[in-house]
């Protein structure tokens, strides 16, 4: 099958959305190369959902890139946004870095990581207590720059694991005109996987976020 029609039935919609994608690939400079570990009609790709599809590609210089494309099916007019909130992100080494973007793509570091409930079950306590830390650190970081990713409830589509070190990805549902809470929904998906924090220091970190209240909360994290 080729590429151009096996790119076309796995991102939906018409021609027209076909085509458009296509050129933009071709403006930024990317090639895309189906694969993954998730088949998806006539195609393996390294995600789906119901807005966007996330496929491998290189750019001009040959780097492995995740590039995810917008669904002809979509509810979203665009990935702009994601691609601003994303950038924002990155302002403070959070996510995958950003590295080019259109109305229906968006180019970024491709993490080749664990999802963190998979990694979670074999890893050694000094290993979990290090995670755990690092993501509360990058939850508040988002805090902080008013960034909510409202989805980090759900560790498994949102976090993985790369070497050690926790990756937050998809930030399809962030906003900035929300309340962030990305702390909290750490904590929760932390207390998921086995770390008991009492709900009153969460609590607290809820009524006033701030650095004082996040180590109260990382004092637990010696429990793991």
């Amino acid at each position: 099958m080729r590429l151009e029609v096996a790119l076309a039935l796995t991102i939906g919609g018409d021609l027209r959305h076909a085509t458009r994608v296509w050129r933009q690939l071709e403006d930024l400079g990317l090639a895309v190369e189906l694969g993954g570990s998730i088949a998806w009609g006539e195609a393996r790709v390294l995600g789906k959902g119901n807005n966007s599809v996330v496929l491998l590609c290189r750019d001009v210089r040959g780097r492995r890139l995740a590039c995810k494309i917008r669904r002809g099916d979509a509810q979203r007019p665009s990935l702009l946004d994601e691609a601003f909130y994303l950038s924002l992100a990155n302002q403070v080494s959070v996510g995958p870095r950003l590295i080019a973007y259109s109305r229906d793509v968006i180019a970024m570091e491709y993490v080749d990581g664990v999802p963190i409930p998979s990694w979670w079950a074999s890893a050694s306590r000094g290993e979990r207590i290090s995670v755990a830390r690092q993501l509360l650190e990058q939850a508040f970081a988002l805090d902080e720059l008013g960034l909510s990713h409202g989805e980090l409830s759900r560790p498994g589509d949102h976090v993985l694991i790369r070497g050690g070190k926790p990756v937050i990805i998809d930030f399809e549902s962030a906003s900035l005109s929300r309340r962030s809470r990305n702390v909290l929904q750490v904590a929760n998906m932390l207390r998921a996987l086995g770390l008991s924090i009492p709900l009153d220091v969460l609590k607290k970190y809820g009524e006033a976020p701030s650095r004082e209240a996040l180590e109260a909360i990382e004092l637990f994290i010696g429990q793991l």
